[in-house]
Parts: C-alpha cells; sequence; structure tokens
C-alpha cells in the first residue's frame, strides 16, 4: 500500500509506513474520506472498502478541476548538508524518516495535506481537498510545531553533526488550479502562481524562521505578530511582494476579521446593542442574564461584542473571555482550557511546573484550599497527580464539572463579571456538555454573552423555559437594502456613494456587513475606488475584479461541506454573481 506522505510502496499486510512510520489510510473510493487502514467499511459513507472492482461506473470522487484560494507551507531543514557529510547514509535516512513521519502527523492535525517531498524539503498545502476558513493560521500553527519539534530533536543530534538542525518555512495564501486527483497516490495536481511565491519565501527564511507573504499575513494577524521586512523583487514578479516574519504568537487573539483598511461604524444593530446594556444595567443591580448573540458567518457577531465592550467602565467590572476556533474543533475542553489561561494567567510557553503551580495557586485563591478540584483541572494541562488514578471517566467529568462550577462563582462574587464565549458553534461536543450544565446550575450574578452561528443551537426548548427570563436569543440578519449603502457612506466617510457602486452593493453584495466590508476595501486596495479630494469613483469594471481571498475562504468552506454535483452546481451560481471565472 502507498503511503500518502511519502510515497513508499508498503508491503499490503503493514498499518504504518515502513519508510517513514506515518499511520497509513484507506482512502474512501465512493467519498474521499481517510480511514484508518484495516477498516472494512468508510466510516462516513459506509461503502464496503474491502470490494475488490470498488465503483466500476462512478468516476471517482473530486476529478474535476477546481479554482481554489489555498495556503501552502514549504518547509526545509538547515543542517541537512552537515548530516549528510558525517553521518552513515542509513543513519540520515533513519532521522529524515522519522522528522518527516512528525511533520506528516503535524499537518493532518490541522487538515492539511502533504503535496510532496522533496529531499529534505516538505510541501503541505491547506484548503485541499476541503477548505476552511482559517487555513492560513492553520499553516502558520503546522509550521510552529514542526519548529517546535526540530528544535527538540536537534540537541540529540548537535555532537554528531557539528551544528544544529534547524528548519525554516515560507507560506503564501493565494489561488490554485487543483488537477485530476488521484486519491491512491496521494497527489492533487495542483498548480498557481502562490505555489511558486511560497518556494520563493521558503528562500529568504533563515534557518529557524518562518516567512509569510501578505494574504497570510492579512488573514491571521489577529492570531500572530509580525515583523514587515522590506519589500522583496521575487523572481519571475514586476514588482516587490511586502513579506513578514512571524514573531510570536498573541496571548489573546483578536477575532475580528479585518484589522486593517477602512472600518464602517455598527450600522443596524441599535437594538441589540440596547438589550446589551440593558443586561449590563441589571448586572450591575446584582441580577446575572444569559445572552445568545445568534447570526450567520459576516452578520457581525464579534463586532457588536467589540462594541460594546469599549463601552464598559473596565474599573467597575472584570471581563473574561473563552474562545473556540475552527482548527480546535478536535481538541477536548479547548475553550475552557482557553478561559482557564486567561483566568489563571498561564501561558502557552509555561512549562510544566510553572503551570502547576499556577493552576495550584490560582485556584486556592478563586475557592479556597480545595485540594478534590485541582487534580481535575490540572489534568486538563497534562499533569498528572495520584488522585486521577484509576478514576472513571464519568466520575472525572463530574468532578471537573464541580470544579469549574466553583471557579465561575469565585470569580463573579468578587465583583460584577462579564464572561464572553464566542464561536460556540466550532467547540467540541464535550466542552458544550459542560458548559450547558454550569450555565444552567451556576446561581451567582454574572452577564454570561455566547456567540455562535446557526443551525448550532445552545439550549433546547424545555432548557431555556426553566431559566426564569434570565436566558434570551439575539438573531442578527443581514442589513437592509438602505442600511447597505448607509454602511458603504460610512466606510468612505461620505454622504452620497457613486451609483455603479451602489448598484453593485445591491445587486452582488446585498446585505451581509463582512462581505460589504471586504468588497469595498478590496476595490481600494486593487484601485478601482480611488479617492479624488473628498469625492470617490470608480477607475475600473466592477466586473473584472475577483472576489476578496478572505470572503473566498468562507464561501469555499461551506462549498466543500456538500455533495459533489451540489458542490458544482453552486460553484456555478457564485461565480457567475460574482463575475469571476469558474
Amino acid at each position: 500500500m502507498r503511503c500518502q506522505n511519502c510515497q513508499f510502496d508498503n508491503h499490503i499486510d503493514v498499518k504504518f509506513c515502513e519508510e517513514c512510520g506515518f499511520k497509513l489510510k484507506a482512502y474512501c473510493p465512493k467519498c474521499g474520506n481517510k480511514n484508518v487502514f484495516g477498516m472494512n467499511f468508510c466510516g462516513v459513507c459506509g461503502f464496503n472498502l474491502s470490494d475488490p472492482y470498488p465503483l466500476k461506473d462512478e468516476p471517482k470522487a473530486g476529478s474535476d478541476d477546481e479554482r481554489k484560494h489555498v495556503t501552502v507551507l514549504f518547509s526545509d531543514l538547515s543542517g541537512y548538508t552537515a548530516m549528510t557529510e558525517r553521518l552513515d547514509p542509513e543513519e540520515v535516512k533513519e532521522i529524515v524518516s522519522r522528522i518527516f513521519g512528525e511533520i506528516a502527523q503535524i499537518v493532518l492535525k490541522y487538515e492539511g495535506f502533504i503535496e510532496k517531498f522533496i529531499g529534505d524539503a516538505v510541501v503541505a498545502i491547506f484548503g485541499v481537498p476541503r477548505s476552511h476558513e482559517d487555513d492560513p493560521i492553520r499553516a502558520i500553527k503546522t509550521a510552529i510545531e514542526v519548529q517546535k519539534m526540530v528544535e527538540q530533536i536537534s540537541p540529540k543530534l548537535e555532537e554528531k553533526i557539528g551544528k544544529p538542525l534547524a528548519i525554516h518555512s515560507g507560506i503564501n495564501t493565494g489561488l490554485v488550479v487543483t488537477g485530476e486527483v488521484k486519491l491512491d497516490q496521494g497527489t492533487h495536481g495542483l498548480a498557481g502562481d502562490a505555489i511558486n511565491i511560497a518556494s520563493r519565501l521558503l528562500n529568504i527564511a533563515n534557518a529557524g524562521e518562518i516567512v509569510v507573504g501578505h494574504e497570510t499575513y492579512r488573514q491571521s494577524e489577529g492570531f500572530f505578530n509580525f515583523e514587515t521586512l522590506d519589500a522583496t523583487k521575487l523572481k519571475g514578479k514586476s514588482k516587490p511582494l511586502p513579506i513578514y516574519r512571524l514573531i510570536s504568537t498573541k496571548d489573546r487573539p483578536l477575532t475580528i476579521r479585518r484589522l486593517s483598511g477602512l472600518k464602517a461604524d455598527l450600522i443596524g444593530r441599535n437594538a441589540e446593542m440596547a438589550q446589551l446594556h440593558e443586561a449590563f444595567q441589571k448586572l450591575m443591580e446584582g441580577k446575572g442574564s444569559l445572552i445568545s448573540i445568534c447570526g450567520g458567518a459576516g452578520t457581525g457577531k464579534s463586532r457588536l461584542v467589540e462594541d460594546f465592550k469599549e463601552c464598559l467602565q473596565v474599573e467597575n467590572v472584570k471581563v473574561l473571555e473563552w474562545h473556540a476556533y475552527q482548527y480546535s474543533q478536535n481538541i477536548s475542553y479547548f475553550p475552557l482550557i482557553d478561559f482557564l489561561n486567561r483566568a489563571l494567567m498561564i501561558r502557552e510557553a509555561d512549562p510544566p511546573s510553572v503551570i502547576r503551580e499556577k493552576v495550584q495557586t490560582g485556584v486556592e485563591d478563586l475557592v479556597g484550599k480545595r485540594d478534590h478540584i485541582v487534580p481535575y483541572i490540572g489534568s486538563l494541562y497534562s499533569l498528572s497527580y495520584p488522585e486521577m488514578e484509576n478514576i472513571s471517566p464519568e466520575e472525572w467529568k463530574y468532578r471537573l464539572q464541580e470544579g469549574v462550577k466553583a471557579i465561575i462563582s469565585g470569580l463573579a462574587r468578587r465583583m460584577p463579571t462579564i464572561f464572553f464565549l464566542e464561536d460556540l458553534h466550532w467547540a467540541d461536543t464535550s466542552f458544550l456538555e459542560l458548559l450547558r450544565n454550569a450555565l444552567s446550575e451556576v446561581r451567582t450574578p454574572a452577564l454570561v454573552i455566547c456567540t455562535y452561528r446557526p443551525p448550532f443551537i445552545l439550549f433546547k426548548s424545555h432548557q431555556r423555559s426553566a431559566m426564569s427570563g434570565s436566558y434570551q436569543e439575539l438573531r442578527l440578519h443581514d442589513l437592509s437594502p438602505l442600511e447597505s449603502q448607509n454602511m458603504v457612506a460610512s466606510l468612505l466617510k461620505v454622504d452620497s456613494i457613486p451609483s455603479e457602486l451602489s448598484r453593485f452593493v445591491k445587486e452582488k453584495v446585498e446585505g451581509n456587513p463582512f462581505y460589504l466590508e471586504e468588497a469595498i476595501n478590496s476595490l481600494i486596495e486593487s484601485e478601482a475606488l480611488i479617492q479624488n479630494d473628498d469625492m470617490w469613483r470608480l477607475h475600473k469594471k466592477i466586473s473584472d475584479l475577483e472576489i476578496s481571498p478572505s470572503v473566498q475562504g468562507i464561501i469555499s468552506a461551506r462549498i466543500d461541506r456538500l455533495e459533489k454535483d451540489a458542490k458544482r452546481i453552486l460553484q456555478k451560481i457564485v461565480c457567475n454573481r460574482a463575475g469571476i471565472p469558474l
């Protein structure tokens, strides 16, 4: 069986690649799902994987070409030449295979795809076969984890090869065309300038560095700190391109999608803002509330929350946040850990000994000396405690829930407290079960504000009825045509907008605030919409422009969840409406 990561042809009965150690996957020829090798039926569509003549009359999944916005990661080993000069070829092969196997597992964790291994380099794609709204973030997190993995291995090899082993990476986001998908060989036949630029960025990066292109930077600047480098002339490019060096991960990511460019006033959300302020006033009077803000992608949930935060008198209230992210969907209790990191001042770089101390002192400070709580909180950070030995999963979940309720109550007793829980539609089921129980049972007054997208539902009707009027759900809808026009005027800081731009907003963008803001900023960045003195005018035909990559990410992620035929039809509709070729 051929390994999907290093292309080595293994014996038919092995479960792990004999070359790189990667866990082999059996691709379903019907739906393309990657099943663990040895399964008889596909875990997604139930297709019989043991059938020696599968789908004799059906085309293979994903055989059509597609235009997709993806993020490309190139990573290359520094110190490989020194290693080949000093070590036996067999030993070099063993070391590289181990590193590549680890890289493959990290890429798989973030749902990327290994396009190929080239000597001592690896090319990974995020956005194929399935797009995610946060593919640039996934690619950078992959590069960071790969870098840490190589740093851990390096000390053991330095004495042998005479220099540290490191890795450097180049990351770029852009448009590619996918060729024929050969699932058995693990290739997607990608072609596009985005791949070439990622390769050039790799050559710019020094050992231990991660260098990214402008679109990758723009879509991930809320999560990472970057250093802006001098614009660089890359081979095959007529103009120098802006590039950025990754510095660190932000302790508190910013979830507002666009951090640069024009920003409009909050339009069409006066009623919702008034309800939030009313709940805040009740909190200051000692009465708790639970508010859900439900709306589709781009309707302004995070913007509403951010503007509400700016109105708060911070010195009189404690604000704590819990976040779920798309890349964290498969990480159990991720939003809870995110919250505890903020509440207990735990940093990502803290070693286990420091985390243990912060958990112990932080929990005691909030709830008093309760030794039966600390082990269950500490276990979320993979810390070991004697009390945790031989405990059943049911008992562990119960004790963890009791500990979380005690911490929430301890925080709320100190001063008026607001808990913001964002993007719950991406939270894992274990956390959601704990959250629902905790919110329905905690009696200490606090204001809890949750955001999520439909069709996710936080509480069922009978649960809402039991909350005695303390719960309300705010539903955000697209803006009306008048509100959309007002938002554009607010963006451009003018009283009236060009008539052609007005028609474009009405016919193509409609009332989604995020799409609208992205569209206007894209027109400005492409110099299609230019300002002369205090007037704006269109310099190019809007129909000739491509849709914003940020918007592409949301659309592609939704389309990729559809069945093949429905996906193809919708792609044609979306591209026709946006005025771009399919």
